[in-house]
């Protein structure tokens, strides 16, 4: 899916001018949190709503007539997509005097500032996992200790305090294995594959997966999780040991990024100040529906 359009006024637009905007876009950053961590959607529409669909009964005897078993509608959840958008004024002289570096770096720039807003975004909700500036189906963050579905009484929790070690992993990993459904069953799917954080943890994060033995062991035994886990690490992480254990199947189910309007750069004259304007706009958003894919560690 397009991240960014070629303008609908492009020849109006000095051809390398729209080139070395996509390439400043393109150029940040290393690898972008938006296409690994997100499922991307194209939205039509001015909002789009989740339904929470809840688990069906479970599977009585059969005892000659068939039993119907009842399911139950969940909380919904609505995306509605934010605009971005800025402009750039830029005086005639400086196209007078050839100085088409100059005003290349500056629209170009433009593309640099609009692709590192989609990325603060979309570290967002791993920032804000542990309070309510997301929220889930639930309406609660989406690490919490008290994650309800309308089918049963219990609760859950995917948050906790445990700074990242071998044993936080292992305890990690079985409390994710253990996770239940709207019916109090076990989901035998859940396969936590992925380890991400700051990049403060990286070198924690690869002493434990990278080891062949555990780690702070001297009896040399074998380590469990060596090469389990993919590694993410982002700069761009508020905490420096806040940490996260994902599946990344259930991860693309749940973690939502919905685009509206791909970028877009437009540019105008302006008649009476001799003025050239370049303008971007994007339109997008981007939230977790559903907590049951990762467990945090708000540590």
């Amino acid at each position: 899916m397009a991240l960014i359009s070629e303008p609908q006024f492009s020849n109006i637009i000095k051809p390398g001018i729209f080139k070395v905007f996509v390439n400043y876009f393109n150029d940040l950053p290393r690898e972008s949190l938006v296409g690994t961590m997100y499922r991307m959607e194209q939205s039509e529409r001015a909002q789009e709503d989740y339904l929470e669909v809840e688990d069906i009964g479970n599977m009585p005897v059969f005892t000659g007539d068939l039993t119907y078993v009842d399911f139950k509608e969940g909380k919904k959840k609505t995306l509605i997509p934010n605009e971005y958008a800025m402009g750039l004024k830029l005086q005639r002289r400086l196209f007078d005097d050839d100085l088409y570096q100059v005003i290349e770096q500056l629209v170009g720039n433009m593309g640099t500032v609009a692709r590192y807003r989609m990325e603060i975004d979309a570290i967002g909700p791993f920032i804000n996992a542990f309070n309510t500036a997301y929220t889930v189906f639930d309406g609660l963050s989406l690490c919490s200790t008290a994650h309800a579905f309308v089918s049963t009484a219990s609760t859950q929790s995917n948050s906790g305090t445990s700074p990242f070690s071998y044993a936080a992993l292992d305890a990690s990993v079985v409390s994710m294995r253990k996770f239940t459904d709207s019916r109090d069953r076990v989901i035998f799917t859940m396969s936590p594959d992925e380890l991400f954080g700051p990049v403060d943890l990286e070198a924690q994060f690869r002493e434990v997966i990278d080891s062949k033995f555990k780690p702070g062991s001297a009896i040399n035994n074998i380590n469990a999780y060596n090469d389990k886990f993919t590694i993410r690490t982002s700069p761009l992480f508020s905490s420096s040991t806040n940490w996260f254990l994902i599946d990344s199947k259930k991860k693309k189910q749940f973690l939502i990024w919905q685009q509206r309007i791909p970028l877009e750069l437009k540019n105008t004259g302006d008649f009476d100040s001799y003025a050239k304007k370049y303008a971007a706009y994007m339109r997008y958003i981007n939230s977790p529906v559903h907590w049951m894919w990762v467990m945090g560690q708000n540590a």
